[in-house]
């Protein structure tokens, strides 16, 4: 959880996981102003998936309430403007509003943020120097509480002066900022340095007089460029004030996916990421996905895209996939990897699929366990002998056989079922240049006059998938997979 201290009482300490803000964070009294609450996830935080409904999230904002100096407003009769997924409104149960959450889709990722717009906030008539308002927010998230408390800055409306702020403070390259200010006491206000000279703003209506402009920072080393606006009387008299703006590399604050360790080579997986001050994207991986300006939450495909990628080369498939996230802005581009591991391709089984009454076998047919890889090859050599070469992510390959023209390698050639009533279902197979042959699940090691050509009765009330498993002299090992369907 994040501890918040910037903007709090002298003698309050926020508790709360996020940050909280409000723009400006002065005012003038006996004036009516818009007022934002920024809420922001810190950028060293972790994603917030707001829980909404009647259950879910909130947050409680509380405006000093009265006609005193410590006071910030004397009613709670104003709107506000919130973003889709929240409502924002007065609490029926006491003096404050809730903010709430809708449905289960807003999110904050690290660094990202809410704006929430208090419309003509009646800033009340009471001024005394040195003595702020302070909001006091109350936070709500999962079984999580916090507290906030955000000072407001009251200045009397007798005096000339003008208050200034930008938003957002920080931007990218080629970004922009508002400038926003409110004035008393002048005629105009006029603000610079512009390329092409100051720019100047008559001052309208009664106090405050908001006005905003758009500015930025139209260099690519300049990293901060401070604005002055200055506020003018008719007779000259003057008073400035300077704003600074920051332009940022770019900074990626999350990359995630939703899966992670390893993976089957049939799996999606969605990747999500979030950045502040970037321009252009793009996301490169070694699978051969590129993407230029991808919007998040994309799902990716990590063994459909590799096996496609390395078609006629599977050979040099890697074991895992990584996805790099680059952002281009002011200066040093930000790069982020998310990698994911591949599991093994499985081979069900590989074997004839029919025998005639002679007992001769034909028709081929083979099963990974996941269906939709592409990184094999099967090749049919004459009428006795078939090879199904497997090609597995990490570059390395497994070889099987098939057919009476091989004589050194374990084959399961036959494999299959038949039910002989009363729930009774005889399995039955053919095999090839085995030494011992085992049957799954029961574990039963089958009798070696058995291995060649043999039969099992099983009785059944469920549909069940058996696994026989041969070796060969050489030691290696083939298994074939039936599923008895009742």
């Amino acid at each position: 959880m994040q501890q918040i201290t910037n903007l709090s009482k002298e003698t309050m300490a926020n508790t709360t996981i996020l940050e909280y803000s409000f723009l400006p964070n002065e005012v003038f009294i006996s004036t009516s102003v818009d007022i934002r609450m920024i809420i922001k996830n810190p950028q060293n935080g972790s994603l917030i998936k707001f829980k909404g409904g009647r259950d879910g999230d909130s947050i409680q904002v509380y405006f000093p309430l009265g006609k005193g100096a410590t006071d910030l407003v004397e009613n709670l009769d104003f709107k506000t403007r919130v973003p889709a997924g929240t409502t924002c409104e007065k609490s029926s149960f006491g003096d404050y509003y809730t903010l709430n959450f809708t449905n289960n889709t807003t999110k904050l990722q690290p660094g990202e943020q809410l704006e929430i717009i208090f419309l003509q906030v009646p800033v009340n008539s009471q001024y005394k120097d040195a003595t702020p308002a302070v909001i006091k927010i109350e936070e709500g998230i999962g079984e999580y509480d916090g507290d906030a408390f955000i000072n407001i800055a009251k200045k009397p409306n007798d005096t000339f002066e003008v208050i200034a702020w930008v938003s957002p403070s920080t931007i990218g390259l080629n970004q922009f900022a508002t400038l926003y200010w409110q004035s008393v006491g002048g005629t105009k206000v006029v603000i610079g340095p512009f390329k092409d000279g100051d720019k100047t703003f008559k001052v309208d209506g009664p106090p405050p007089s908001p006005g905003n402009f758009k500015i930025n920072i139209p260099s690519t080393t300049e990293s901060q460029r401070t604005y002055t606006l200055t506020l003018y009387t008719s007779d000259q008299q003057h008073t400035a004030v300077p704003v600074t703006l920051t332009q940022n590399p770019p900074l990626i604050t999350a990359f995630t996916s939703d899966k992670s360790g390893l993976i089957s080579v049939d799996d999606a997986m969605v990747l999500d990421w979030f950045y502040l001050w970037g321009g252009s994207s793009a996301i490169n991986s070694n699978s051969g996905l590129q993407l230029n300006n991808p919007r998040p939450e994309i799902t990716v495909n990590p063994g459909k895209d590799l096996a496609q990628f390395y078609k006629g080369n599977y050979e040099n498939m890697p074991s895992s996939i990584y996805y790099e996230l680059y952002v281009n802005g002011f200066q040093t581009p930000a790069k982020r990897r998310v990698e994911i591991g591949l599991l093994p391709v499985k081979l069900l089984y590989f074997k004839y699929t029919s025998q005639d009454a002679s007992g001769g076998l034909s028709g081929i047919d083979y099963q990974f366990d996941t269906p939709e890889w592409k990184g094999f090859k099967l090749d049919i050599e004459g009428n006795n002998l078939a090879t199904l070469t497997l090609y597995q992510p990490g570059s390395t390959k497994e070889v099987y056989y098939l057919g009476a023209d091989d004589t050194i390698h374990p084959q399961i050639q036959f494999f299959t079922y038949k039910s002989k009533g009363s729930g009774v279902y005889e399995l039955s197979w053919i095999t090839a240049n085995l030494d011992e042959l085992t049957l799954d699940p029961s574990g039963d090691d089958i009798p070696v006059a058995q291995i060649e050509s043999g039969t099992k009765d099983v009785s059944l009330t469920a549909s069940a998938t058996f696994t026989l498993k041969g070796t060969a002299k050489n030691g290696s090992i083939i298994t074939s997979q039936l599923h008895v369907i009742i």
